[in-house]
């Protein structure tokens, strides 16, 4: 299985949901996510974890959740370990999407539930 990072998205790559709608493009990638640009299926920016990518082929990420799927999820702050350690509801809402928590010595993973 590849491991999706800042390393291997870059920006401007073309995103697309399970059922072949066009998400939008990356905009920027991060060490625990990317953020995806508002188009026409995000009325604002959204921030996905690299766990979602089921692939990519050239400048195209396929996501592993359809676009209604990608709808129903916030995803609209990126996780800010560094500065919310100390609040346990924002890191539980960054564990319980997937996001992967650096602090996180048991090495589990948060995986996401579609």
């Amino acid at each position: 299985m590849t491991s999706w990072n800042q390393n291997t998205i870059h920006p401007h790559m073309k995103v697309y949901a399970t059922d072949k709608q066009h998400v939008g493009h990356v905009a920027a990638a991060y060490e625990d996510s990317f953020l995806v640009h508002k188009g026409y299926l995000f009325a604002t920016d959204r921030y996905l974890p690299y766990s979602l990518i089921a692939g990519v082929e050239g400048d195209e990420i396929r996501l592993s959740l359809t676009a209604e799927q990608l709808q129903n999820r916030l995803w609209t702050r990126r996780p800010d370990y560094e500065n919310h350690l100390g609040d346990p509801t924002q890191l539980f809402y960054d564990r319980g999407h997937g996001v992967r928590d650096p602090f996180d010595e048991s090495g589990t993973e948060h995986p996401i539930t579609p």
